[in-house]
C-alpha cells in the first residue's frame, strides 16, 4: 500500500551542528578536575521544587530535544576543533517523531488514511483504560523516532500528540472546509504545538524578560539556523537534567524512581495527566529547581556498561562533552553576550581555569534565576534565541506564516496551554474529579 501523505516535511537530511561562537576559546579541562567538579553536583538533600515549572512542562522538554536533535557522529573521548557533528534529525519543530517518513504506512491508520495508528487498549484494577503506542513482537515502539520511548512518561506524551492529532482530523472534518483533511490538520496540531514551546515552555523556562525581548526584535546572534548551536545542545538545553526528579508520581497509587520508568518497552501503568500538568486538580507535581545539583540517580546510570564511574555519570559525561565539543567557558560567553559574567567559586577552587558553560548556566540560574526558577541571562538567551531563530525561519511555523495567529481551542480566546491540550484530547479526564 502507498502512503497517502507524500508531502516535503517527511524528507530525512543530516545537519550539522557547529559552535556559535568559533572566535572564543575552548575550554579544556583534565579528566581528573571535570571528576571532582561532578562529585560536587550530587544532589545530597532533599531536591527544592520549583513553584512554577511542573514535572509535565519539564520532561516536554525531552521531547522537544529529541524532535530537534539526534547527534549521531561524536565519540566519548578525545578533543578534535576540525571534527564536524551531524544530526540524523530535521532541527526544525515539525513533530516528524509523530508523521514520520512518507513512506512509513505502518504508522497511519489504513482504514483512516488521515490518522495516525496506536497500539492495544490497556486497562487496570482500578479502573483506568488507556492506549498504548504500536509496537512489535519484541515490545519495541513501532514509531519514527525510539527514543520517545525510553520512559513511559515520554511514551505516553507521544501517544498524548498523537491522540491530538486523530482529535484534530475529527475537528477539520467537522468544519467541512478543507479536501485535504490531513494536511490542514497536521498544520492545526504544529500551529499549537508552537504555541506551546513558546508560550508555556520558553516563558517559564527561560527569564521572561529576555524572552519578550527577543520575541519582539528577533535574535542577536543566532540569526539564521544554517546549523545547530553546540552551545545550545550541550550547555543550555541540558538544563533539564538538573529539573529531572528521581521521584515521579505517575498516578493516585504509583511514585517512580528515575530509573524504574522503564526503558524501550511496554509498561503497564496508567500515567495520570493530573500528577504532570496544573489541570485544576490540586495533585500536580512540580520540577526541580535549575541548580548545580543533580539527583544522585544520574551519577550511576544503570544501562551504562563501564568499571569507570565517572563514565556511568551524567555530570561527568555532560561536562565532557562541553571539553570534546570545544565550547568555550560561560564567563567568555557571558562577555559575548555584554552580560556581567557571575563568580563560581566551585571552579575557581578547583583552579579550572574558567566554568564549563553547562556548569554555568546552571549556576547562573541559582544566582539570576529567582533562586533556580528560570534560567539566567545567558542561559536565557541560548535557549531563546535557538528556539525563535528555528521558528520564526521555518516555512510551516506561525510565527513565520501568520504572526498574528491565536488559538482558537482554548479556555479562553487566543490562549492555549496543556490543560486545554489534554481538556481537548481527554474530556473525561477532566471530569473525574
Amino acid at each position: 500500500m502507498q502512503s497517502f501523505q507524500k508531502t516535503e516535511f517527511h524528507q530525512h537530511s543530516h545537519q550539522q551542528f557547529d559552535r556559535l561562537f568559533p572566535e572564543l576559546q575552548p575550554l579544556i579541562i583534565p579528566d581528573k578536575k571535570l571528576e571532582k567538579l561532578a562529585d560536587k553536583m550530587m544532589e545530597q538533600t532533599k531536591c527544592k521544587d520549583s513553584k512554577v515549572v511542573t514535572n509535565g512542562l519539564s520532561i516536554f522538554g525531552q521531547f522537544l530535544a529529541h524532535d530537534m536533535t539526534f547527534e549521531v557522529t561524536s565519540k566519548f573521548r578525545g578533543f578534535n576543533e576540525t571534527r564536524k557533528f551531524t544530526s540524523d534529525r530535521t532541527f526544525n519543530l515539525d513533530l516528524d517523531c509523530l508523521y514520520g517518513q512518507w513512506s512509513q504506512d505502518f504508522l497511519y491508520d489504513k482504514d483512516d488514511r488521515s490518522k495516525l495508528l496506536l497500539g492495544m487498549t490497556c486497562y487496570d484494577e482500578h479502573g483506568n483504560c488507556w492506549v498504548d503506542l504500536q509496537r512489535n513482537s519484541q515490545e519495541k515502539a513501532i514509531i519514527p523516532d525510539a527514543r520517545n520511548d525510553e520512559n513511559i512518561i515520554v511514551s505516553r506524551m507521544q501517544v498524548l500528540f498523537i491522540d491530538f492529532h486523530n482529535k484534530m482530523v475529527d475537528i477539520v472534518r467537522d468544519e467541512c472546509k478543507q479536501d485535504d483533511v490531513f494536511t490542514e490538520a497536521r498544520r492545526r496540531v504544529i500551529w499549537h504545538y508552537h504555541w506551546l514551546i513558546t508560550h508555556q515552555y520558553l516563558y517559564k523556562i527561560a527569564d521572561w524578560d529576555i524572552f519578550e525581548k527577543i520575541m519582539n526584535n528577533g535574535t542577536s546572534f543566532y540569526r539564521s539556523p544554517t546549523f545547530m548551536p553546540l552551545e545550545f545542545t550541550g550547555a543550555a538545553f541540558r538544563q533539564g537534567h538538573s529539573q529531572t526528579r528521581d521521584d515521579n508520581r505517575i498516578n493516585k497509587h504509583v511514585t517512580k524512581g528515575l530509573f524504574e520508568l522503564g526503558a524501550f518497552k511496554k509498561m503497564e501503568e496508567y500515567v495520570d495527566w493530573r500528577y504532570f500538568f496544573d489541570l485544576g486538580h490540586g495533585c500536580v507535581q512540580y520540577a526541580k529547581l535549575i541548580d548545580t545539583k543533580i539527583q544522585k540517580a544520574f551519577h550511576d546510570i544503570p544501562f551504562i556498561r563501564s568499571e569507570n564511574k565517572y563514565l556511568r555519570s551524567l555530570p561527568f559525561r555532560n561536562l565532557r562533552r562541553g571539553v570534546i565539543y570545544g565550547l568555550p567557558s560561560g564567563e567568555d560567553v557571558a562577555k559575548r553576550m555584554c552580560f556581567e559574567p557571575i563568580e563560581v567559586p566551585e571552579c575557581a577552587r578547583l583552579e579550572l581555569g574558567g566554568t564549563p558553560l553547562w556548569y554555568y548556566i546552571l549556576k547562573e540560574a541559582e544566582v539570576l534565576g529567582h533562586e533556580g526558577e528560570h534560567l539566567g541571562p545567558v542561559g536565557s538567551t541560548l535557549l531563546s534565541e535557538c528556539f525563535l531563530s528555528i521558528l520564526c525561519n521555518d516555512d510551516q511555523s506561525f510565527l513565520k506564516v501568520h504572526p498574528k495567529w491565536k488559538p482558537e481551542l482554548g479556555r479562553e480566546e487566543g490562549s492555549f496551554d496543556f490543560q486545554d491540550l489534554i481538556s481537548c484530547v481527554y474530556p473525561e479526564l477532566m471530569e473525574q474529579f
